[in-house]
């Protein structure tokens, strides 16, 4: 996680973070393949909106997330699966462990290349990674301008976001490429003002600048949509690529 511990104070909202977030769409099991019987370790993995998923589709989970609210939430919607206590950069298990990695919208905490590194160690050949970001479709214009609200422009602290992961073509990852699925997210005005407040941008303001944040996005929203449903344009997206074998 980032050194300056913003990415650990997402257990201070991490009943509304499970509330509000939005989990993978199902066709995310297409992108997966059959995971059957699979042994997956999820690297970041909050309060298990993704987990769920990987549960589902019949993985065997493993689990490492730094923060112990996160990790109390995840429990409780999936007690199945096995928690490491650790972090991406220093993973508390041995080589060649497992047979698929998932960081969800957690990438960009992590510092590389430990991290890469890491998980290149404790996937077995020909172990699949898959490095995803769910979130808004920002190449659509009014909700690319919903998305300024997430924090302040003089926030200093804010940790830069890419859609994809860079692996070294001579490195351990091999046929690395980039995916995305477009989806629709139907929520009320009221679940994405919430969503809001769950961004690191928003837990690290004041309470007044959340409920002004809050408020600029439902009246944003109610331009838009009127009192009704808000229909968000969702995107998953980010990279894959396979352990080169040792």
């Amino acid at each position: 996680m980032s050194g300056d511990g913003r990415g650990l104070k997402f257990g201070t909202v991490a009943e509304s973070y499970d509330r509000f977030r939005p989990g993978p769409p199902i066709e995310t099991a297409d992108l997966l393949g059959d995971l059957t019987g699979q042994e997956a370790l999820e690297v970041g993995a909050g309060t298990g909106k993704f987990t769920r998923l990987l549960l589902e589709l019949g993985a065997i989970v493993s689990i490492v997330e730094p923060d112990v609210d996160m990790r109390r939430v995840l429990l409780r919607q999936s007690p199945e699966v096995q928690v490491l206590d650790g972090r991406a950069e220093e993973l508390p298990v041995a080589e060649r462990s497992f047979d698929v990695i998932v960081s969800s919208s957690a990438w960009h905490w992590f510092t590389q290349p430990d991290a890469t590194n890491e998980m290149a160690r404790v996937l077995r050949d020909d172990g699949v990674i898959f490095v995803l970001w769910n979130g808004f479709s920002r190449d659509v214009s009014w909700v690319a301008e919903l998305t300024k609200f997430r924090q302040r422009p003089d926030d200093a602290g804010v940790r830069p976001r890419g859609w994809s992961a860079k692996f070294d073509p001579d490195g351990p990852f091999v046929n690395a490429r980039d995916v995305s699925l477009n989806w629709t997210w139907t929520r009320t005005i009221d679940d994405v003002a919430a969503l809001f407040g769950t961004y690191s941008g928003a837990i690290n303001q004041s309470d007044e600048n959340r409920h002004t944040m809050e408020r600029l996005v439902r009246e944003r929203l109610v331009e838009h949509v009127g009192e009704g449903v808000v229909k968000l344009p969702m995107t998953l997206r980010g990279t894959t690529a396979r352990r080169r074998p040792r």
